[in-house]
């Protein structure tokens, strides 16, 4: 598991345990919510977005892996509950009980720990590569319900820990040198099987020697993550398993060992095609090309014979599972305009039959049977994950856990819906977010927030820009998913050569553009939106699309991105196993810096004709891929700015960084879109920055 610390060198930052967040003490005071308040509204700050409660990642369809799970019983739910601490800048975390029955309040059975990121197994040759993203944390229950299993790091180190289910203690079950990185209870509940990897361990030491005699500069080097070599994939896990009762280790068998042989958490939908569960369904296709065909999805049915659905509905069907008559398959589909809504379906095995049950347009995660109800993480536009008990046959909702029952009392931009098409014919989904207070006839600026709308409108893809925090301020937000453009629209055959093909005809990236124009310009049109007082943002592809947007449209006045950003010397900077990578996919390499590609996709190439205020809001190991950018636009007089987040990956997790973000980010935006200075003292000298930045340079859009 990868090691962080907010203030260390790059090279340390591979190596180093949470030296700064992690190491004071979180006020969890809070992480339960207290009775719900009965009357009153107040304005919604940035802290208290950062301040929300969470089961499972802030994206819930980034995660294969479930974020409760039920007792043996049907009795109880289990689950780790995240609160963020942006004044200690560490988190408070819990290990929760819930009775399903709602006869007694929820239950910590465990506290404390260090936060823990996920990490790519192998990412282009490298090992336990960061992203930035919280690792989910699943309690496992013992066969008799009597306690869980879960993953915990303490001091720097993740073992395998127990908490018992009545609240009476927790403890470490494994006492491993290495950090466990995966663990399964074995049967009966005697035994737990878990996984490490010395070799990461082995493979650090001889990095260190090499070093007195010189790197050698290869494949494993990353200068966006390290200054020094980086550990080479693929790394394998070595298993052990533990008696529970005496504490001895011994060796696995070889079906103990493929229990943990492989990451089960790896980014995905649980349920995709190819996926076979214990009870006899299967997805057997893939929607690689065009979607799921007819006859891909199988079940056994109660006599043995395997049945096949033939239906429709059962193209691109997603995790299966046997409702409570035997001969009953309950699936779930994305479908509705640019299948952005969530259908549950009943196929019956013995007639064949499907038939749609529900359909949503709010996110549904980590659903796990319980008779004729399902059990589901949801959350809507408006409304933060909640623990709900979900009646298929009726659609009838019973919440179970609310974690934060305040959002309820806080001022919220009203949320519709709009549906769209791009001059490419593809269908696009936005929600635009009204002001606090709109008044119908006034226009308002707007900022744009990218790339995924679906569930809670918290900060975008990423949560980097806080949608309720802008309509609080007085901001229309156009919260906007990417459309998809399948391959088969280039005449490709498969991802790779879409990719090739992509880069030559950019018509990614035109989609993208003509979808975002498209409904900026149905708020305008509907004379929400004042024209002249636009801005945009965005994370990873979405701040590729706002470099798009800035060098092929004047539409917008001030922009803010977290990912900067596409020019000549980034081939350089993401180093040389990923620089062959992109060069294979057809991008130019940094000898021919005069290439055409560049003017369509770099901002420093075109820097001569860019005058809208950028602001870069990067983490110290990508920051790199800035400087180019920075440099050539400040030379040329563009309005620039750039602050570096320290121990940040591609996607922020400190919350100290996440509450900094977005009220510089707001700070941003009144000052370009509507000419009002922040009084905060903090603020004061960036704002004598901006001061310089506009006098000297460009103005943005008049105000």
């Amino acid at each position: 598991m990868r090691k962080v610390a907010p203030l260390m060198s790059l090279l340390s930052a591979m190596l180093a345990t949470a030296a700064h967040g992690a190491s004071r003490s979180a006020d969890c005071r809070t992480i339960l919510p207290a009775a719900e308040s009965t009357h009153g509204r107040w304005p919604l700050e940035p802290r208290d977005l950062v301040r929300i409660r969470d089961i499972g990642p802030v994206d819930p369809q980034t995660f294969a892996e479930p974020f409760f799970t039920i007792s043996p019983d049907g009795r109880s739910a289990a689950f780790q509950l995240r609160q963020a601490d942006p004044e200690r800048n560490t988190y408070c975390l819990a290990i929760v009980v819930v009775d399903l029955r709602r006869k007694a309040a929820p239950k910590i059975v465990d506290q404390g720990g260090e936060p823990l990121l996920w990490t790519f197994d192998d990412l282009r040759g490298i090992a336990d590569f960061p992203l930035g993203v919280m690792r989910v944390i699943t309690p496992r229950w013992s066969p008799d319900g009597r306690w869980m299993a879960f993953l915990k790091r303490v001091n720097g180190v993740t073992q395998v820990w127990r908490a018992y289910a009545d609240g009476s203690g927790s403890a470490p079950l494994t006492r491993s040198r290495q950090d466990v990185v995966d663990f399964a209870i074995g049967k009966g509940g005697s035994t737990i099987i878990y996984a490490t990897r010395p070799n990461l361990e082995r493979q650090e030491r001889e990095n260190a020697i090499e070093g007195l005699n010189g790197w050698h500069y290869d494949d494993r080097f990353v200068p966006l993550i390290s200054k020094g070599p980086l550990p080479r994939a693929p790394i394998a896990r070595e298993a052990a398993v533990l008696d529970v009762a005496t504490g001895d280790i011994r060796a696995p068998r070889a079906d103990e060992a493929a229990l943990v042989a492989t990451d089960h958490q790896i980014i995905g939908v649980a349920g995709q095609p190819g996926s076979v569960g214990s009870d006899g369904l299967e997805i057997a296709s893939t929607n690689l090309m065009g979607g799921a065909q007819p006859g891909s999805f199988h079940a056994h049915a109660a006599n043995g014979s395997i049945v096949t659905c033939t239906a429709p509905a059962c193209e691109g069907a997603t995790s299966p599972w046997r409702l409570a008559e035997t001969n009953h398959v309950g699936f779930f589909r994305r479908e509705g305009w640019a299948d952005a809504s969530t259908a549950i379906y009943d196929w019956d095995l013995s007639s064949g039959n499907v038939r749609r049950l529900q359909l949503t347009d709010d996110v549904l995660s980590s659903c796990t049977a319980a008779g004729k109800f399902l059990i589901c993480l949801v959350e809507a536009s408006l409304e933060p994950r909640t623990l709900v008990k979900l009646e298929l046959a009726t659609g009838r909702r019973a919440i179970l856990f609310n974690p934060n029952p305040e959002f309820a009392h806080l001022a919220l931009g009203k949320v519709q819906r709009l549906h769209w098409r791009n001059r490419f014919g593809l269908e696009t989904i936005g929600d635009l977010v009204f002001p606090v207070g709109y008044k119908a006839g006034k226009r308002y600026p707007l900022v744009v927030v990218q790339y995924d709308t679906r569930g809670f409108l918290r900060g975008g893809t990423g949560d980097e820009y806080p949608i309720q925090a802008f309509a609080n301020r007085g901001y229309a937000v156009l919260s906007y998913s990417h459309p998809h453009y399948p391959a088969d629209k280039l005449g490709a055959k498969n991802f790779a050569e879409a990719g090739r093909l992509d880069l030559e005809q950019f018509a990614y990236r035109r989609n993208l553009q003509s979808a975002i124009e498209t409904g900026v310009k149905l708020v305008v049109d509907r004379g929400i939106a004042d024209p002249t007082r636009i801005g945009i943002t965005g994370l990873s592809d979405g701040s590729t699309s706002v470099e798009w947007e800035l060098s092929h449209s004047s539409i917008f006045s001030a922009a803010a991105l977290s990912s900067c950003c596409w020019d000549p010397m980034f081939l350089a900077y993401v180093g040389p196993s990923a620089a062959k990578h992109f060069r294979a996919e057809g991008y130019p390499g940094i000898l021919r810096h005069d290439d055409p590609f560049w003017k369509d996709m770099s901002l420093e190439a075109n820097a001569d004709r860019i005058s809208t205020p950028i602001l870069v809001n990067a983490s110290e190991e990508e920051f790199l891929t800035a400087l180019e950018t920075y440099t050539s636009l400040r030379e040329a007089g563009v309005p620039i700015d750039m602050f570096v987040y320290p121990g940040e990956y591609h996607v922020r997790w400190q919350p100290a960084h996440r509450l900094a973000t977005y009220r510089r980010s707001l700070d941003w935006f009144d000052y370009w879109l509507r000419g009002i200075r922040s009084n905060a003292p903090d603020r004061q000298p960036e704002l004598k920055e901006w001061d310089r930045l506009k006098q000297e340079g460009g103005h943005g859009r008049p105000i």
